[in-house]
């Protein structure tokens, strides 16, 4: 649960003012933890083979990993990453699913997430074995001037949400009413964007960020979605207790109120 993920996991967003400098931020951070098992989420496919084939340059071995990949590609790099043979993989949300390392130590969020639901699932795979974890994300700096991709992207998903709602709304009609993040991810192309776009049109709640329950007798509520959408740009520029602002979001009002979790970038700045 959200509660569990609290206690070790340390989450920061550090805005990064340059497409190279958003490079040389992430290859910082993983020269700070050598052979540390660890995760870098990027948004798209192209991202996913470009970064991991500039971190192969510079001496690292990582592999790419997203969806275009064949069957068997995907379980050789799963089996690599699980075995320690390569310590990081660079990966789109495709990575992850039906999956479990405990000992991960560390997420990085090249690019933001669209949703708050897939950045909690996201991270939410680092730390599972009680230890301390962290997870990082880079964003543009808020303008957009040097480095537009940040609102080009968000801008092409807002585009993209109401073709993506209605593949939402035709899945939701073959969903058990209960069931696990990983499943649905495994059974249905996009099935975990759907998940996310469902909770946030009030269509369902998530019981702990991998499983879920649907609301019965919800309708569908497409600026609910947006609102979900410009929600994760409100987490990004937050000065309150980051875990404060997810528990909130998340529906723990009660455990949020008067909550500094004391470890995330906004508690130890403060």
């Amino acid at each position: 649960m959200l509660i569990r993920i609290v206690t070790n996991l340390n989450p920061s967003v550090r805005i990064v003012w340059t497409p190279r400098g958003r490079k040389q931020h992430l290859l910082k951070f993983i020269q700070e933890r050598k052979q540390e098992p660890g995760l870098v989420y990027v948004r798209t496919r192209r991202d996913s083979e470009n970064l991991a084939e500039w971190l192969r340059e510079k001496g690292y071995k990582t592999a790419s990993y997203h969806a275009g990949l064949g069957a068997e590609k995907r379980r050789a790099v799963e089996a690599s990453w699980l075995s320690g043979k390569i310590p990081f993989v660079v990966c789109t949300c495709a990575f992850g699913m039906g999956i479990n390392k405990p000992d991960v130590r560390w997420v990085v969020h090249f690019h933001s997430p669209h949703l708050l639901s897939e950045y909690v699932q996201e991270i939410g795979r680092a730390g599972r074995d009680g230890k301390s974890a962290e997870a990082l994300m880079l964003i543009s700096e808020p303008t957009g001037w040097l480095d537009p991709e940040d609102k080009q992207r968000q801008k092409f998903f807002e585009d993209q949400m109401r073709s993506q709602q209605q593949t939402a709304q035709q899945l939701i009609k073959k969903l058990p009413k209960k069931g696990e993040v990983n499943a649905v991810a495994k059974q249905f192309s996009d099935g975990a964007i759907a998940l996310s776009l469902l909770h946030s049109s009030g269509q369902l709640n998530w019981l702990d960020p991998f499983e879920y329950i649907i609301v019965e007798g919800a309708r569908k509520q497409l600026e609910t979605q947006l609102h979900a959408a410009k929600q994760m740009n409100q987490y990004l520029t937050t000065k309150q207790c980051r875990w404060q602002f997810l528990l909130n979001a998340f529906g723990f009002e009660q455990e949020a109120a008067n909550w500094r979790c004391g470890h995330c970038d906004n508690c130890t700045n403060h």
